[in-house]
């Protein structure tokens, strides 16, 4: 991305009204966790010092991004008072769907007791899912087509992850939200969009899908299963839902060139300077990535908050509205709101947050219930029998 080759879009008569965040109550601790793996004091000391990781959130067997997703929506629809009848659109962003088919936004319109009328349509965006999802949603408001939209944002790779996979397994911590869109005469959101397609394979989940898909004639000890290390001997391979590959020296090169300059164009299109942003909401990928993106493009440690990294981890697509839920609201000027991930892509958004609601980061404490894959095999099962 050497050039301001870059997607704007201004988007008024809509805004964003309430957000709504849910991490599961399991805290790993990242320091021990990597002790436990084999790795010295020291060493993990300052790998989390460092990256700023230092406590990562795991969601239980069983509980799904949409569990985590629907809680959070539960809250803001209850919270905000919203008659779940109002409801146009649900837009569910996900990579760890609930089934390959159908789309879990299915799912999720009758566990919240929406509308049948109401439009279900899952995405998959990787970090910059919510702010994607943002776009759409009130781009939906704005064309005059829905006056309220639900956007639904969550993972759950953390319970994925392999635990000896040292760069990936302190990293990710899983998180569902909930954020709601609507009609509003004087209601603006600026954003700015780019994707460098070429990188894709620099952070992906390679495996399972249609392109590299796991066959019935598949070996358990063949390729798709089969570890292979680098030479770090560091863990890889292509079976698994959420099994994240990340090339984590791309990934930085990506970062701290391609967003500043993102987020220089995005301000300079929209007339402001660093200095008239009240807070910029950087995606939190970890603490290197974060202050040197924040430097680069001009803004003060004071404007950039990074608290949520060391509390629950990098949350990919919901790790925006997870900080905007945990943040002390007494802003007036405008917010940047810039998250950066898997495609390559980087995405922006430049708002007003007056008027809008942050409910408090909520702890899911629901437990594990190991018996429940049993269980929906056994549904299935019989299901097939008939």
């Amino acid at each position: 991305m050497d050039g301001p080759e870059i997607f704007f879009a201004r988007v008024r008569g809509a805004r964003l009204r309430a957000v709504s965040a849910v991490v599961p109550g399991n805290a790993v601790d990242v320091r021990e966790e990597m002790l436990a793996q084999g790795a010295d004091v020291e060493k993990a000391a300052r790998f989390s010092d460092v990256s700023g990781l230092a406590v990562r959130r795991v969601a239980p067997e069983g509980v799904t991004a949409s569990d985590l997703c629907a809680v959070a929506a539960g809250r803001l629809l209850d919270a905000m008072d919203i008659d779940r009848e109002s409801v146009d659109a649900l837009l569910f962003v996900t990579h760890c769907p609930d089934f390959p088919l159908p789309a879990s936004a299915a799912l999720l319109q009758h566990r919240l007791g929406l509308s049948r009328k109401c439009l279900a349509v899952d995405q998959n965006a990787g970090c910059v899912g919510w702010l994607n999802g943002l776009y759409v949603a009130s781009a939906m408001v704005a064309a005059g087509t829905c006056n309220r939209v639900l956007l639904l944002v969550g993972d759950t790779p953390a319970r994925f992850s392999d635990p000896a996979n040292r760069v990936i397994a302190p990293v990710f911590g899983d998180a569902g939200t909930a954020s709601l869109v609507e009609a509003a005469s004087d209601g603006e959101m600026s954003f700015a969009m780019a994707t460098e397609g070429a990188k894709f394979d620099a952070l992906a989940i390679p495996g399972g899908g249609a392109r590299v898909p796991r066959r019935i004639d598949d070996a358990p000890d063949g390729p798709f299963d089969r570890i292979v290390r680098d030479s770090k001997d560091t863990p890889w391979t292509l079976d698994g839902q959420c099994r994240i590959w990340m090339d984590g020296m791309a990934i930085y090169s990506f970062a701290v060139s391609a967003v500043p300059r993102h987020v220089a164009a995005h301000l300079a299109h929209d007339g402001l300077a660093p200095a008239d942003v009240g807070r910029c909401f950087l995606h939190q990928a970890n603490r290197i990535m974060v202050e040197a993106v924040a430097r680069k493009a001009g803004f003060r440690p004071e404007q950039v908050p990074q608290e949520v990294l060391a509390a629950y981890g990098n949350q990919g697509g919901s790790s925006i509205p997870v900080q905007l839920c945990a943040h002390e609201w007494t802003i007036r000027r405008p917010v940047l709101l810039c998250s950066f991930g898997a495609g390559l892509a980087v995405a922006s958004c430049t708002l007003s947050m007056e008027g809008a609601r942050f409910l408090p980061v909520h702890e899911d404490a629901t437990p594990a219930d190991p018996a429940d894959r049993e269980r929906r095999i056994r549904y299935w099962h019989e299901k097939f029998r008939r």
